[in-house]
């Protein structure tokens, strides 16, 4: 299997593993309607599983499928510069934002490891496994800020 069939495969199930938490949303939401309108009996449950699942679909989402080039842009006066201006405009743009991450992730992973002594109220998962796909996130934007550093014809640029 060469890299470059291993990647898709990679972004494939991210795309697929992104569509199980979106479903587990869909799915909470749904049964919270159900139980409030049709049984008159609301359950918390369904409401904590929806907003985990919400804050978990978004740092998915922000880590293995938006590409790097739409998460933040204002690009009114880089593209009338020269081609190679853009390029290296870009490449610190890119390095910018994965350095904030990568000096943001001690904090992260400290803050992560003390909330585990916290859980939440009706499911009593620890909230730093609640938020740990933050983690996530946050290492794969350096990973993915540094591959479109080092290869930006093989970016994820749009």
């Amino acid at each position: 299997m060469r890299s470059s069939e291993g990647i898709e495969r990679l972004k494939r199930w991210a795309d697929l593993t992104g569509a199980g938490i979106f479903a587990v949303l869909f799915l909470a939401l749904v049964v919270q309607v159900v139980r409030r309108f049709v049984f008159g009996a609301p359950s918390a449950w369904t409401e904590e599983l929806a907003t985990i699942a919400f804050v978990w679909v978004i740092f998915w989402g922000t880590a293995f499928t938006v590409p790097l080039s739409t998460h933040v842009a204002v690009d009114f006066v880089v593209p009338r510069f020269a081609p190679s201006f853009r390029r290296v405009s870009y490449a610190l743009g890119i390095a910018a934002l994965g350095g904030c991450f990568l000096w943001a992730l001690p904090g992260i992973q400290d803050y992560l490891r003390f909330m585990m002594r916290e859980r939440t109220p009706v499911l009593e998962w620890p909230y730093g496994l609640v938020y740990s796909v933050f983690l996530a996130a946050a290492v794969m934007v350096v990973l993915r800020s540094l591959a479109a550093i080092i290869r930006p014809e093989t970016s994820d640029r749009a």
